[in-house]
């Protein structure tokens, strides 16, 4: 499944049916998952994805309800830098969710810059 093209609130209701979808398949039977879309966290959270016309929505409700335990809540968007940051990149091959087995270079930075503010100063 390819994640991109679309209004963006289908584009990250997919990106979050193929994370379920690879976290089932890879066994995890224990998932937190996290979003800064805050409807789409609060659709998952009272059920209303059963009840949607949107595809991706009633397909996230069927991965969600299987016999495992999954925990959605919110993250407010100035949190999820690194998302946010391999999001923007223009890359065609970068339309299709990757299980990154080690972080890009630039990741890397990102995330020490985050952990620790003194750098930037």
């Amino acid at each position: 499944m390819s994640i991109g093209g679309g209004p963006i609130f289908q584009v990250e209701a997919r990106a979050v049916i193929e994370g379920l979808q690879l976290a089932w398949n890879k066994e995890f039977w224990k998932l937190e998952l996290e979003c800064d879309n805050t409807l789409l966290v609060e659709i998952i959270l009272t059920g209303g994805a059963a009840d949607s016309r949107l595809m991706e929505l009633q397909l996230i409700h069927h991965v969600h309800i299987q016999s495992w335990e999954v925990r959605v809540r919110h993250i407010p968007l100035v949190q999820n830098t690194v998302a946010n940051l391999l999001a923007k990149i223009e890359d065609p091959e970068l339309l299709r969710f990757h299980l990154l087995e080690e972080l890009p270079p630039f990741v890397w930075e990102l995330l020490m810059a985050d952990s620790n503010p003194s750098i930037l100063s």
